[in-house]
């Protein structure tokens, strides 16, 4: 199941690609991605010793999603990765399997002004006929890389709760 783990596939990326491509047009854009993982730090995880590029990963997935610009006056957008989990277990085992991601996301202006924005993005990846747990968005993995679909995955909740969250006019807001 994981042995192209960490293999970027080419339908992967354009079939999560060609879903947000619609959407993208109306994102706003933002000056910057940061992508930060806290569960670096938690004694019960291996997670950042089994995917080291984990963070690399998800921030180039979000900006292929995202519209960017160079405008210092456009919204950030910081995602501190909390968990990575195997059915709730942050620890990995051997395989280096895991199913869930749990992360939050900051919109903000550059002047960190009130009204900034956070959310949750919790995704779990099960077969289509799994319920997913409540609070998290169902990734339907492929079994040939599921690395990938994990990373794109988030990026494209990320893309698409963007979408929700007002970035004109004086403050950002939800």
């Amino acid at each position: 199941m994981f042995t192209t783990i960490k293999s970027f596939t080419f339908a992967a990326g354009v079939s999560l690609l060609a879903l947000t491509s619609a959407t993208a047009a109306e994102l706003p854009k933002v000056s910057e991605i940061s992508v930060d993982a806290s569960y670096d730090a938690a004694q019960d995880s291996n997670a950042a010793a089994l995917y080291p590029e984990l963070q690399t990963d998800i921030n180039k997935a979000v900006a292929e999603m995202v519209p960017t610009s160079d405008d210092a006056a456009d919204p950030i957008i910081r995602i501190d990765i909390r968990k990575i989990a195997l059915d709730g277990d942050s620890y990995l085992p051997d395989s280096a399997e895991f199913n869930q991601i749990e992360g939050v996301v900051a919109i903000e202006g550059r002047d960190g002004s009130v009204g900034d924005v956070t959310f949750p993005v919790n995704i779990v990846a099960a077969t289509a006929d799994t319920a997913a747990p409540e609070g998290y968005f169902l990734v339907p993995p492929s079994t040939e890389d599921f690395y990938t679909a994990m990373v794109y995955g988030f990026a494209k909740t990320v893309a698409e709760e963007l979408a929700r969250v007002n970035t004109s006019g004086d403050a950002i807001s939800r």
